[in-house]
């Protein structure tokens, strides 16, 4: 309780949080209803060509899998979701399908920009900085596209931005209950497993100076932790008939984990930078990669345009700017944690880099937004007119990215339209051309 009452202690900001969430939970609906529009319209052409089996959402857009409407299914990547997931797709299936995930989402990434925007608020941050950092970061085209697909991306952003907010509070209050910390632990490794470890990271971080106490603590955690997951899968086998995480963890690993594990090679794989800074928060062009799975990914052919540029190298410049100037900072190392355990998984592993070319803009939820915590906590230390200028900077890259995602979400749905249209019309030439045709043509005339 003390948590939440430091966190909403400031009415002010609690109006201003609300405006937040109000704006950007409309944005994302707003602009996702004609992509439902479009899946509802001509669901007898997609349907058929859909990679997802008889799942509702047809789309396979950025390597996104619609892994909700595989509820009950479990899965040792995301070992305890299928109770989240479960409820919602049955009233999906029972009420408005899509759009239901369509607005549980879009209230989900909003309350990420909240989140966002009392973190920065508890650490002073002025109130332009923090609503400019947090209208950025809600403008992104991760943000947008994480709304409108039913997958754990969403609500995975969401535990990992609650377990820093907590973390916050921690550090600066010199806490550490147990069982906060061992929730937060079984959230972020009951959505994605690999989440854990980052959540550990930052715990760990604002655990320090707990004296001889440290490791007593964090043993007691671990085993709090541990009784957690352990009666939560005896209710999943109960709940989902025996279908647990647990169960799942050989053909998840064999089918979803190492085999998309490739040796980072920087001339094979450097354009996998875009598509893990650049394109979540500027949309990229689309291009369909495969027409077996129609897989529209981003197209790295494609020039990035050049306000794209300036904009990742704002976020990248002053992170890096952030990280050099708060190498004795526990927050900062906090911060770290998220982009470092990236760069390790993804480019030291290799996870994800053998299917690059289907994209990396999904992994970006793990870590996109403490680039964007980082680089306000380097204006927030700087005085006088710097700290207005840079504080200026971001504002208009937080308008150059909402203007440009909301025309390139929309150009996305385009380039969609555009090739389902154009195979479909091969598919018609090909009838009409084919010599069964042409016979029945004949004997009709006849």
């Amino acid at each position: 309780m003390k948590f939440w009452k430091s966190v909403f202690t400031d009415k002010k900001d609690n109006r201003t949080a609300l405006i937040l969430f109000v704006i950007f939970s409309l944005l994302y609906i707003l602009l996702n209803i004609p992509y439902l529009t479009y899946m509802e319209e001509y669901e007898h052409i997609l349907l058929p060509r859909s990679p997802f089996n008889d799942a509702p959402f047809t789309l396979n857009l950025f390597n996104f899998d619609p892994s909700f409407y595989y509820a009950p299914q479990s899965s040792f990547i995301h070992p305890l979701l299928n109770f989240v997931a479960t409820p919602l797709k049955a009233l999906a299936s029972a009420t408005i399908g899509n759009a239901l995930f369509v607005g549980v989402q879009s209230m989900t990434n909003a309350l990420c920009v909240v989140i966002l925007y009392y973190y920065l608020r508890r650490n002073q941050c002025c109130n332009w900085l923090s609503i400019s950092t947090a209208a950025f970061f809600g403008a992104s085209s991760y943000s947008i596209f994480t709304a409108l697909i039913p997958d754990s991306y969403p609500y995975a952003v969401f535990g990992i931005l609650l377990t820093v907010l907590y973390a916050q509070y921690c550090r600066q209050n010199n806490r550490f209950d147990l069982i906060p910390v061992a929730l937060l632990l079984v959230l972020n490794f009951g959505i994605t497993i690999t989440n854990v470890a980052t959540a550990v990271g930052v715990l760990f971080f604002c655990s320090l100076g707990q004296g001889k106490q440290f490791i007593v603590r964090w043993v007691k955690v671990a085993g709090i932790f541990a009784v957690m997951v352990a009666l939560l899968t005896v209710l999943q086998h109960v709940l989902f008939s025996g279908n647990t995480w647990v169960s799942s963890w050989q053909h998840n690993i064999e089918a979803g984990g190492m085999s998309y594990v490739s040796p980072f090679s920087f001339q094979h794989h450097w354009k996998a930078v875009y598509s893990m800074i650049e394109s979540p928060i500027i949309t990229p062009n689309l291009v369909l990669m495969s027409d077996s799975i129609m897989a529209f990914v981003t197209n790295l052919a494609y020039p990035f345009p050049w306000y794209g540029h300036l904009v990742g190298a704002v976020v990248i410049v002053l992170s890096l700017l952030a990280i050099g100037k708060g190498y004795r900072s526990a927050e900062v190392w906090s911060l770290n944690v998220y982009p470092l355990f990236a760069i390790l998984l993804h480019l030291v592993v290799g996870f994800g880099l053998r299917t690059f070319e289907y994209d990396m803009y999904l992994y970006a939820g793990h870590y996109l937004f403490a680039l964007f915590l980082l680089m306000a906590w380097f204006i927030h230390r700087l005085r006088g007119q710097a700290r207005r200028v840079l504080t200026g900077i971001v504002a208009a890259c937080a308008v150059i990215t909402l203007l440009s995602n909301i025309m390139g979400h929309m150009k996305a749905l385009d380039t969609v339209k555009q090739t389902y249209a154009q195979l479909q019309s091969a598919i018609m030439q090909d009838e009409t051309s084919s010599p069964r045709h042409n016979i029945i043509a004949k004997d009709e005339r006849s």
